[in-house]
């Protein structure tokens, strides 16, 4: 599917929708809330609206009613004029009396007459049927009610203003408008809190598997008396069961198969110096021969090492012992100790932050991940350039340059795994096993740090190892 674009640059556009599972429940519960005040708020007005208007139907047609009868007493009896008649008739504010005696219109406003009223209604009620209708006057709304009179062709029409009604209708759709769009921010606010308790099983079982994927196969989830969370939760430690076990199974073996590995291998290199002793100096063919036997049986060995190793830490053997160090010394000491031919002190740049940082780590295990280091650099990036120890605020670091074509980008985080191995590079085309820097991952990691690599300076990769500084007392 191409992805849909709304920039002339071709850069996807931005969706409105939310991206977190509570964004998504409280705009839902939002949308929920509008619709139902939105169906609620039409009801109201339908049904208020109607109640009005009825009502107010119902009071003219009384008060209609009433001064119809009063004028046809009146004019029965009394014997006043028409207009006399009309103006003591009770009638509310704005309203206009009519009558209609033979043909003959009589008004009481200059405004509403005869023309005013609409031809229809006229005939229907001079023909002897009350009728009722609204009608506009100059822009304003108005209710005509007309009441036959007992004489022939004699009517009584009474116009009454309904711009107090309208004016109760504007107030009450404002009121409803009102109503139904403050629900928006208020069910969001209201549907955010209320689903926070409701997901947070979900950040407690998304917690619990980012653990088990960073190594805490331990890691379980306690229900905590939800019948809801019960069968995730039950289902979910099964898993993590299976899999520990799956795991400290495989480390035992792993581990038990190297261990096994060593007496062979050093009964191998005991032959070997044996045969080297008894050789023949002479005889380059045979000097190439166990060369090369010993190159492969150093490496093999080293290979059992690694896999000791890192098995013991799969099945969870606990052998950290954390001490303060100070980070420049022991540096210096594994440069040292690595560059036999005396350039170390051409490697090693101590910056002034670093000089007397402590870190709280495992001595051996720090010395193992950074000589593991340092081999990595010579054997698959061209040679070590620069090791560089310093600190950025409470992080200690140190750093270890190659010469090298740097790790692609793709690469950064697969070059950590067991037996991976750079694409593209000098480090497909060198021996080694591929444990080297899933070890150095380990050891970093069990000591709180974390290690990474990204372009040298010079031209080549840098391994950075980032440490906690230790709070000096």
């Amino acid at each position: 599917m191409i992805p849909r674009h709304d920039h002339q640059d071709g850069r996807p556009a931005r969706s409105l929708r939310p991206r977190t599972l509570r964004g998504r429940a409280a705009v839902a519960f939002a949308a929920v809330t509008f619709v139902l005040s939105g169906v609620l708020a039409i009801a109201v007005w339908v049904g208020v609206s109607q109640y009005l208007l009825v009502q107010r139907e119902r009071v003219t047609l009384i008060q209609a009613t009433d001064n119809a009868a009063q004028v046809q007493r009146a004019l029965a009896t009394e014997g006043l004029g028409v207009p006399q008649v009309l103006a003591q008739l009770p009638r509310e504010t704005g309203s206009t009396s009519l009558l209609v005696d033979d043909g003959a219109w009589t008004t009481t406003s200059l405004l509403v007459g005869r023309d005013a009223l609409p031809e229809q209604l006229r005939e229907t009620v001079v023909a002897g049927t009350p009728a009722r209708q609204r009608i506009e006057v100059q822009g304003e709304t108005m209710m005509a009610v007309g009441i036959p009179l007992a004489e022939l062709r004699q009517a009584y029409v009474e116009v009454f203003p309904l711009d107090e009604l309208d004016k109760t209708y504007r107030v009450l759709a404002t009121v409803l408008a009102v109503a139904v769009l403050g629900t928006v921010p208020l069910s969001l606010l209201v549907g955010w809190y209320v689903t926070r308790p409701t997901l947070r099983p979900l950040d407690r079982i998304s917690s619990a598997a980012a653990a088990v994927a960073g190594g805490a196969l331990d890691t379980r989830i306690d229900p905590r008396g939800d019948p809801s969370l019960v069968p995730i939760a039950t289902s979910f430690n099964q898993t993590a069961d299976a899999l520990e076990a799956r795991v400290r199974s495989d480390a035992r073996f792993a581990a038990d198969v190297s261990h096994e590995l060593r007496s062979p291998l050093t009964t191998m290199l005991g032959a070997l110096d044996l045969v080297d002793a008894t050789a023949d100096p002479d005889d380059p063919h045979q000097a190439e021969a166990l060369a090369l036997l010993r190159s492969e049986v150093v490496r093999f060995e080293r290979l059992v090492a690694d896999l000791l190793e890192i098995s013991r830490a799969d099945a969870g053997s606990a052998d950290l012992v954390a001490e303060p160090v100070r980070l420049a010394s022991l540096t210096e000491a594994v440069v040292a100790r690595h560059r036999l031919d005396g350039s170390a002190a051409e490697l090693l740049t101590v910056e002034d932050a670093a000089r007397d940082v402590l870190v709280c780590v495992d001595k051996r295990r720090l010395e193992r991940a950074l000589s593991n280091l340092l081999d990595n650099a010579d054997k698959h990036g061209a040679g070590v350039t620069a090791v560089i120890v310093d600190r950025h605020g409470d992080t200690a670091m140190v750093c270890v340059d190659d010469a090298g074509p740097g790790v692609p980008e793709d690469e950064r985080e697969r070059i950590f795994e067991r037996f991976a191995r750079g694409s593209g590079s000098i480090r497909t085309r060198t021996d080694g096993s591929g444990l080297g820097l899933a070890l150095v991952t380990r050891h970093i990691t069990a000591m709180d740090g974390r290690i990474r690599v990204r372009n040298s300076p010079s031209g080549g990769a840098r391994f950075v190892v980032e440490l906690p500084v230790e709070t000096q007392s």
